[in-house]
């Protein structure tokens, strides 16, 4: 929709985070998780230059490399989606063009298709400092972290430095850097050489859990975790508690994940880490049975950086229990899972769509805009998945899934195979979150009569 009549562009983006495609849009995720696509000299924040949405009448708008129909097709942004304005303007082939950032991809878009987001004015007086949701134990660990395979993740925790000096500090070349920004919900990012970053180059606090990406193109296969030699030794990290349903960040201290959990004073939910050998989130549910946990003890060393969600739970007061909802009522939560008859498929990839875009950057998913009618004629709903043509009316669970939902193959496509899952949710907040914790794979387990 750069000029009137001509149809948006509506070609996949080349690259997408962790290699997922959707049928529809795919946008790349997050969680913030960050690839850098095309990049742009100088390193001038531009914040100031204020949020875009755009608006396309539903179709995607095209990301070009210059401005002008010139200009190489570097993308194509998914119609409601949140850009950040670069401050840049030009104008060509009879249209105004912008330079912009959606997500980490910099590139042109043309202006008639981007509304102003209303800014939140910044207050005059500092308002008193709150405490962090994520917090963690160490003051400051080494700049230099683990070196991933490229194109892939490290996480480590450093502070006291700037997201320039621990980018410089990695072994390797750094495509873009991460921090969770606990006030604001959202992750916000570095990338070296943008001029369009999220993050200010100042010191980061004492124990600032990072995410850094390494430039280049992941491999196909990558190995399996590697077991750490000894899971007794050393003494379990004490976190600090988070509000109940937050997550507190630190070294995990020792490999035995029975005195992790037993150690922290505030009942935990679960404990993640991410795992630099396998590109994935290795969690482990309290509680849950084996299949479902990929966190197991002999994966977590004493020097992991882990992420432990405590208990929404405020009270061990029991309610009484609810009236009864009629039959014809679908309950709108989590389904229980227990009972289920189940035979593993193995593992398949994992990815989300969904209806409305959130409020966070980072949790783009393999494609928004999505709120009408699945392949079945169903209208989307929670629960519903995309999956081969093949397995429609397939109905599954995935292990490690915090809602320990029943899923059911009620729409396809070109780009789903038989070896991935794509799950509906009503927006990428929820999606994003979702997905973080399930990972980029999870052992399916197929429901059987």
């Amino acid at each position: 929709m750069e000029s009137p009549g001509t149809v948006l562009g509506m070609g996949l983006l080349e690259a997408h985070l962790f290699g997922s495609f959707h049928r529809r849009t795919t946008a790349g995720f997050v969680v913030a998780l960050l690839v850098l696509v095309a990049s742009a000299s100088g390193t001038h924040h531009v914040e100031a230059a204020g949020g875009l949405r755009v608006s396309a009448q539903g179709d995607c708008l095209r990301l070009r490399a210059a401005p002008g129909f010139a200009g190489a097709v570097i993308g194509c942004i998914p119609d409601g989606s949140n850009l950040i304005s670069a401050g840049q303007d030009a104008s060509a082939d009879g249209l105004g063009w912008t330079l912009v950032r959606w997500e980490e991809i910099v590139g042109w878009v043309a202006s008639q298709y981007l509304i102003a987001e209303i800014a939140t004015p910044v207050p005059t007086a500092t308002p008193a400092p709150s405490a962090p949701a994520v917090v963690a134990t160490r003051v400051s660990a080494p700049v230099a972290l683990r070196e991933p395979p490229a194109g892939g993740l490290t996480v480590g925790l450093v502070g006291l430095v700037s997201p320039r000096v621990v980018a410089a500090g990695q072994p390797f070349e750094v495509a873009s850097l991460a921090v969770y920004d606990a006030a604001a919900g959202r992750f916000v990012t570095y990338i070296p050489g943008s001029p369009v970053n999220t993050i200010e180059d100042d010191p980061l606090p004492a124990g600032t859990a990072v995410f850094i990406r390494r430039r280049g193109d992941l491999p196909a296969t990558l190995p399996g975790p590697v077991a750490t030699p000894s899971t007794a030794t050393g003494t379990p990290s004490v976190l600090v508690a988070p509000a109940p349903g937050g997550t507190a960040v630190g070294v995990a201290g020792t490999g035995d994940l029975a005195t992790l959990i037993a150690s922290q004073p505030f009942a935990a939910e679960s404990v993640s880490t991410w795992d630099t050998t396998s590109q994935r989130w290795l969690s482990h549910f309290v509680g849950a049975p084996d299949f479902a946990n990929t966190l197991k003890n002999g994966l977590l060393g004493a020097e992991s950086v882990v992420f432990v969600k405590r208990s929404a739970a405020v009270s061990t007061v029991v309610a009484a229990a609810p009236a009864p909802k009629p039959a014809a009522v679908a309950p709108a939560g989590p389904v229980a899972s227990s009972g289920l008859n189940t035979i593993s498929y193995g593992p398949a990839a994992i990815s989300f769509y969904y209806c409305t875009p959130g409020i966070r950057n980072g949790s783009a998913g393999d494609g928004g805009g999505f709120c009408d009618y699945m392949a079945n004629g169903e209208r989307v709903h929670a629960g519903a998945a995309s999956c081969a043509a093949s397995y429609m009316g397939q109905r599954f669970l995935i292990a490690g899934d915090p809602l320990n939902r029943v899923y059911t193959c009620k729409d396809t496509g070109g780009a789903v195979t038989a070896g991935h899952r794509d799950i509906w949710f009503a927006d990428s907040d929820e999606g994003g979150d979702w997905w973080r914790v399930v990972g980029m794979t999870a052992e399916i387990r197929v429901i059987v009569p």
